[in-house]
């Protein structure tokens, strides 16, 4: 009789297993959910990030302004003898000498996000408050400010601009710089607070536009460190795809300094074709 009842509840548990198993293949066929939630898979998350950059793609009506850069502010002899900014740069291209300092400065800069900005928002303020003082961190607004004003030092033309998300309730956007090389004849931009330019599938460096309508199009292109090893750039992209979904989030709205100089001046949306034009007239 025990036997027989063993085997009953064998035969019961059997069925039961079954028809559990079924209807989870039933459920996760369908290619909805390939975890338990959708925003664990990091494809899905970039499937809705592109989407938006994708239904965004025309930019919207900015200004046509013409950008100022400031070449002979005051303050830049003191940030050349200070910092010897001019050694760390080296020699080369616009590109090249702005990714060694961004080098130099990014790991010495400590972040910290909810960073009040109570310093006053210029290069040889905010390199005596923070730097090599991991108590005392900035934000990617005022480290942008940093490495801009270091360019602008050493006559290079560089700009900080805004990267914002779509969502209104999304009060997070982030701060970077474009750098013009004129052996590319082309913008490029440049990341101090994570340390990272992006490329595209040949490792050409790319600019803030350029990663924008890549991301849109779902076309290659990833973040890099200074130094990486750039032969297997689809290991990077995986390597890197925490920042690559965040630069994406933050990629479609874009704004910018009126001018560039000594400490911020006023934020503008400017047009498509100002964000892709030639600074040198």
């Amino acid at each position: 009789m025990k036997k027989k009842i063993c085997c009953l509840g064998f035969i019961i548990l059997t069925l039961l297993l079954g028809v559990s198993v079924s209807q989870n293949i039933r459920y996760y066929s369908g290619n909805y959910i390939k975890s338990e939630s959708y925003l664990q898979d990091t494809d899905e998350i970039y499937i809705m990030e592109s989407g938006i950059l994708y239904n965004n793609i025309e930019l919207e009506s900015g200004e046509d302004i013409i950008l100022t850069y400031d070449f002979k502010n005051a303050e830049y002899p003191d940030l050349l003898d200070k910092y010897e900014i001019d050694k760390t740069a080296g020699e080369g291209t616009e590109f090249e000498k702005a990714l060694r300092l961004m080098n130099e400065y990014a790991p010495r800069l400590t972040h910290k996000s909810d960073y009040d900005n109570h310093i006053d928002m210029n290069a040889l303020s905010l390199l005596e408050y923070s730097l090599d003082n991991r108590s005392k961190g900035i934000n990617c607004r005022n480290k942008a400010q940093i490495l801009n004003e270091m360019c602008l030092a050493l006559g290079i033309y560089s700009r900080k601009v805004w990267l914002c998300p779509y969502s209104g309730y999304d009060t997070d956007c982030h701060v970077v710089n474009e750098v013009w090389d004129k052996s590319l004849n082309k913008w490029i931009m440049l990341d101090i607070t994570n340390n990272e330019y992006w490329v595209d599938e040949n490792g050409t460096p790319l600019s803030v536009l350029e990663i924008r309508e890549k991301g849109a199009m779902q076309e290659f292109c990833t973040p890099v460190y200074y130094g990486d090893d750039l032969s297997n750039l689809q290991k990077l992209k995986q390597k890197n795809i925490n920042e690559f979904l965040y630069i994406m989030k933050n990629m479609v709205y874009i704004r910018c300094c009126s001018v560039q100089t000594v400490g911020e001046t006023e934020i503008v949306s400017a047009s498509s074709e100002f964000f892709t034009e030639s600074p040198i007239r």
